[in-house]
């Protein structure tokens, strides 16, 4: 079903992100979604594009759709960002307590805390096809999803550990360092990245061989992960760290950079390429802050060149910030 009473307001979007440069790519504002135009070292937040009142929205790492959940039903809402559209999408269960994306936003997975099910939805965001998987034999509860970009296979990270559901029902408990806090997929492939308090490791083809590699021990740092991604030529690994700290691992080298953002990153959301963003819009606190002399803005990180990037609200017509 095609919500088309959004269609003006993404329309609206479009046409701002025409005039107001190269976008950079989109963050969550609430219930709405904004624009980053520009380039990481000189970019800003555009105006919102889409009102949707939705509470859950995940934006694909190629930055071309979202999928969301509605405020109203929870139903699942994919949003084309190309070609504006809002539709429903088949078969998914309402109100998901974890909503991932893939590394390259091919495939997307659901987890209901109350049914012990995931979901999995391969070829986003044209041809959107559903599988269930009934994970409520391990009456656990999950703390973080991750799907490969083929969506065979999908890993959860339990209270009873990590596990990887394949396409055929396999359902395999993952060998791990003890404590993992993060996981993500690497891209276009079945390699899992995953992140302790003391190190990070890889799985290699999740599934087959599974076969386990430490790609960086930083365990004199005293980290807290709270977020992991890839880069999408899948050369470098990014952690976030509650503190503020980013762990940028050079994968073929086994080496990392550590620098400090100066913020509490919300995640470690792809961008395209090597950037990430670190956190979200300051929204109704933003005022507060900047009379305290902080800055609300949104950090991004740019692993290429092992720096971290202010985005600011763009400023109004008249001078101000939006």
């Amino acid at each position: 079903m095609i919500r088309s009473f959004l269609f003006p307001v993404l329309l609206s979007g479009a046409a701002f992100a025409q005039v107001g440069g190269p976008i950079l790519g989109y963050v969550p504002d609430g219930s709405t979604i904004r624009p980053m135009y520009g380039l990481p070292a000189a970019g800003a937040i555009g105006a919102e594009i889409a009102e949707g009142g939705w509470v859950k929205i995940a934006i694909s790492p190629s930055q071309n759709f979202v999928v969301a959940t509605h405020a109203d039903n929870g139903e699942v809402l994919l949003v084309n960002l190309v070609q504006p559209s809002v539709t429903s999408i088949s078969g998914a269960s309402a109100s998901p307590d974890i909503l991932a994306i893939s590394p390259s936003g091919t495939s997307a997975a659901l987890w209901f805390q109350s049914s012990g099910h995931l979901q999995t939805i391969t070829g986003l965001p044209n041809a959107p096809v559903l599988r269930d998987i009934d994970a409520s034999f391990l009456h656990a509860s999950a703390s973080g999803i991750a799907v490969s970009d083929d969506g065979q296979w999908t890993v959860a990270l339990f209270s009873t550990g990590l596990y990887a559901f394949g396409p055929t029902a396999q359902v395999i408990p993952l060998q791990t360092d003890p404590g993992i806090l993060a996981v993500a997929f690497f891209h276009t492939n079945h390699t899992l990245a995953l992140a302790t308090a003391a190190r990070a490791t890889s799985i290699t083809d999740v599934g087959g061989a599974n076969q386990p590699s430490v790609l960086y021990d930083y365990s004199q740092q005293s980290l807290s992960p709270r977020a992991l991604a890839v880069s999408f030529d899948n050369s470098q690994a990014v952690i976030a760290d509650s503190t503020g700290k980013v762990v940028n691992i050079n994968v073929a080298a086994s080496t990392a950079n550590i620098v400090d953002c100066g913020c509490s990153p919300a995640g470690v959301f792809p961008l395209g390429g090597s950037v990430f963003r670190l956190t979200g819009v300051p929204g109704p606190a933003r005022n507060a802050l900047e009379r305290s002399g902080s800055r609300p803005d949104l950090k991004v990180f740019d692993a290429s060149a092992g720096a971290v990037w202010i985005v600011p609200p763009a400023l109004s017509a008249k001078g101000g910030r939006q």
